[in-house]
């Protein structure tokens, strides 16, 4: 990959990501500067500030962080594009940024973050290789983009170094391999190549993530997987790669094949349980939302391989004294065991599992972890049963998914011109 700057700016939609939205339960999103639950905990007056995406700041996760700590950990979840803009021009309005390392060629060189001291990372020793070498296992593909190795090491001063070092830019955290979503009662078949996704036999029932960053690596995805075009590397493509690529998806699109184009979980989620669309782009813990509405859903495990992407925990650069040590309290509790047991159960995983193996049930950690059948009925982090007795994780083991890792989230060099092309492809 080339080398890359961080004079680019993200553009995204900026729509909400809360969990009231794709879970349809009480248990929100935390809105936009309102506190936690935080049982017998008398609320401070200065709370640790945690900001983030709706599949992290969850009122549960950090009412339980707020009660396990000692002091009150206020969560603020936006949609991509707004908490992008927060955390870069606004760190003097968050303690912790709950971000991800596709966002990393912009944030390492601005220096809106301090670099980690693994030294007071109490579990760093227990952190898998995946976030350390992009190898889970000795024969796994490392994949293309901005898997987390390329985007982890720092020096003290917060400068980029060929690691492994002492100072990291962002904990390592909850991840997984992101593919296609689909309803096998309406494809009629098991979906198993990223091609599906320009089937003309689900023509005017497809949807796309609007995110495009991400929309155009599941389309170049689908596209390799076709045979019509090789990419040299999908995480950094070139200006006439976005140009075949746009083109192809602005065709598609006046031939009526895509339905939508959804911003939120929730848009995803109402897209398939109403049947307006039977295959789409999907985020993990959608599936589990619409498998929670009794309709059925699979996570394809895809022959071309799956695309990554890793989130962590940054910590603000205006950050000093006792309020630092409460912030590395709070990214060491998150590799406690708990809030990897909490997302496991909405399809994630955590960089520590042999801490969330003891904070979940047996049967749970063989389906989530393991790729077992189902030993009995199993719920989603808020007691709705999702999984089936007898039911088995497409893809198999934690170990087996992360061992095909096609591509990784990435900011391009070419961003600007991406952001471009794919607004001329939602106008055409």
């Amino acid at each position: 990959m080339t080398a890359k700057n961080g004079s680019k700016h993200i553009g995204v939609a900026n729509g909400g990501v809360s969990r009231r939205q794709f879970m349809g339960t009480a248990a929100g999103a935390v809105a936009a500067g309102s506190v936690a639950g935080f049982p017998n905990i008398v609320q401070a007056a200065d709370p640790i500030r945690t900001i983030g995406l709706g599949v992290s700041i969850i009122n549960e996760i950090q009412g339980r962080a707020s009660k396990d700590l000692g002091f009150p950990v206020r969560g603020q979840a936006l949609g991509y594009g707004a908490m992008f803009g927060k955390m870069l021009n606004q760190n003097d309005q968050y303690e912790i940024a709950e971000g991800y390392y596709n966002d990393m060629d912009v944030f390492i060189p601005s220096k809106v973050w301090q670099p980690i001291d693994t030294k007071r990372i109490k579990e760093w020793d227990k952190v898998t290789n995946l976030s350390k070498t992009g190898r889970l296992t000795p024969d796994s593909s490392q994949g293309q983009g901005d898997a987390p190795f390329r985007q982890l090491w720092l020096d003290e001063d917060g400068n980029r170094v060929k690691g492994p070092s002492r100072y990291i830019s962002m904990l390592p955290g909850w991840h997984n391999a992101d593919s296609l979503g689909y309803n096998p009662k309406d494809t009629g078949r098991k979906i198993e190549s990223w091609g599906e996704l320009f089937s003309p036999d689900f023509k005017g029932k497809v949807a796309l993530l609007n995110v495009p960053q991400i929309g155009v690596m599941d389309a170049s995805l689908a596209i390799e997987a076709l045979g019509l075009f090789k990419f040299k590397d999908k995480g950094n493509m070139t200006k006439p790669e976005i140009d075949f690529l746009i083109d192809f998806l602005i065709k598609k699109k006046q031939e009526g094949h895509f339905r939508a184009f959804w911003e939120t979980f929730g848009q995803s989620v109402n897209l398939m349980v109403s049947g307006e669309v039977v295959l789409e782009s999907m985020w993990s813990p959608a599936v589990t939302a619409i498998k929670a509405e009794g309709v059925p859903c699979v996570y394809a495990y895809l022959k071309e391989g799956m695309r990554g992407w890793h989130g962590g925990c940054a910590i603000s650069a205006k950050v000093t004294g006792k309020k630092l040590d409460q912030c590395y309290e709070y990214i060491n509790w998150w590799l406690s065991g708990w809030p990897g047991a909490f997302v496991a159960r909405q399809g994630y995983y955590m960089s520590v599992p042999e801490n969330v193996k003891k904070h979940l049930e047996p049967e749970e950690w063989d389906f989530w972890y393991e790729g077992k059948p189902a030993a009995k009925e199993l719920p989603d982090p808020f007691g709705t049963i999702i999984v089936e007795k007898g039911e088995v994780r497409d893809g198999g083991s934690y170990w087996n998914r992360f061992a095909n890792i096609a591509v990784w989230n990435s900011l391009m060099d070419e961003n600007d011109y991406l952001v471009k092309r794919w607004t001329e492809f939602l106008s055409a």
